[in-house]
């Protein structure tokens, strides 16, 4: 072996030893999975298990961006503490890769275990964050349907509250999670405005916020209820109607692109 590989075979096992002996004085705590219902969904995928200094577990847990901690507010079965956890997992695991890889590959590859760890360090935040954009859309999604079965519960002369149970009784999806959360405060004896806010910070989304204004009107000043939920669904599919045609207006000059992409070639062969 060459001095260069054996001078990498050395780091990487001294890094590795490294590891472990900072795992036994801080070890990872374990990690505890969803329970299975209809209601949860897939479990985070970038729970690792490799080793981590409990340094650098802290300082993934300080430096979380403000999404995961909405994301964890919001869905029970992402905590915080675990996605800092697999950051620090993911980055030293990066890093024995690219050492590993230097050592197949030779002295020059040693300059992908940096990017490596890089990689490892966002690739967890880059899920959460994924994962709370596709909540936030479909909670966006179910919004209508949820403001008509409230109208239609409110004008049959039901309550707010009663007529919210019977909607998230109907509804599945984050939506119905959601509102049934905000009935559970209300019912352990938080107050409605208290409950309604914390919705609304759970889920940011200027249509929750609407929701909520017009709920704590109806309670508080006693305002008419179910006209100002039909024009907020029908201002909700509106808005869903313009950004469709908005997406179908940029997909054409790209479609336009493959198009030509693929075309002009053959033809140009075919002549």
């Amino acid at each position: 072996m060459s001095a260069p590989s054996a001078a990498l075979a050395l780091l990487a096992a001294a890094a590795l030893l490294a590891a472990l002996a900072l795992a036994r004085t801080g070890p990872v705590a374990p990690v505890s999975r969803p329970r299975a219902s209809a209601e949860t969904t897939a479990p985070l995928a970038v729970r690792l298990r490799i080793p981590a200094p409990a340094g650098l577990r802290r300082l993934a847990r300080e430096r979380l961006p403000e999404a995961v901690m909405r994301a964890a507010a919001s869905e029970p079965h992402i905590r915080p503490g675990d996605v800092a956890a697999a950051q620090a997992a993911a980055a030293v695991g990066g890093l024995g890769a690219g050492l590993l890889l230097a050592l197949a590959a030779g002295p020059a590859a040693v300059l992908a275990a940096p990017a490596l760890a890089l990689a490892g360090w966002l690739l967890p935040v880059r899920a959460v964050t994924a994962r709370s954009r596709r909540r936030a859309a479909a909670i966006r999604a179910q919004l209508p349907d949820l403001l008509d079965l409230l109208a239609l519960c409110v004008e049959g002369g039901m309550a707010v509250d009663p007529a919210l149970t019977e909607a998230a009784r109907r509804l599945r999806g984050p939506l119905g999670q959601e509102v049934r959360l905000t009935l559970a405060d209300v019912a352990l004896g938080a107050t409605r405005r208290s409950a309604y806010g914390d919705l609304a910070a759970r889920v940011p989304l200027p249509e929750i916020a609407q929701v909520v204004g017009a709920l704590l009107q109806a309670d508080e000043l006693g305002a008419p209820l179910s006209r100002s939920l039909r024009g907020q669904a029908a201002a909700l599919r509106d808005d869903r109607r313009r950004r469709a045609r908005e997406r179908a207006a940029r997909a054409a000059p790209k479609i336009q692109l493959v198009v030509a992409l693929l075309m002009v070639p053959a033809a140009m062969l075919l002549v």
